[in-house]
């Protein structure tokens, strides 16, 4: 039986992925396109931001667990192909900000993450994600 109902994240909670685990693709033209355009995708979808940034670190040598990452992000894309960013015209706009981090969580580089959006109203307005050195 096949589970229909859309992921509920583009990435596995708590994965991580690291440069060194896994096998070698045979065709790293498909992974880099694949990701290409999951960054362009990135512009109009905030909510893969995250995980296309991850998965776009290994485009030098990608292996099998990393376009197996990339294939997840395109399930949850097809999953949530109705959802987007909604601005409703209320008289009570309120922003709102959401921020986090983590301390060394790449495996690779031990560099560490920060992140933030900014919502007016119920939609988001700025976003930004980068990693600390």
């Amino acid at each position: 039986m096949v589970d229909c109902k859309p992921m509920s994240t583009p990435m596995e909670v708590n994965g991580r992925l690291c440069s060194v685990e896994g096998r070698d693709l045979e065709d790293v033209n498909m992974y880099r396109q694949l990701v290409g355009s999951l960054i362009y995708l990135t512009l109009t979808k905030p909510d893969i931001a995250y995980a296309v940034s991850v998965i776009s670190r290994f485009m030098q040598k990608p292996v099998k667990r990393h376009l197996e990452a990339v294939r997840r992000i395109l399930r949850y894309m097809k999953g949530t192909i109705d959802y987007g960013i909604l601005y409703r015209n209320n008289k009570e706009i309120e922003v709102v900000e959401y921020c986090d981090a983590d301390y060394a969580g790449d495996l690779d580089t031990r560099r560490s993450t920060t992140g933030y959006v900014f919502n007016l109203g119920t939609g988001a307005v700025s976003w930004c994600r980068r990693d600390n050195q």
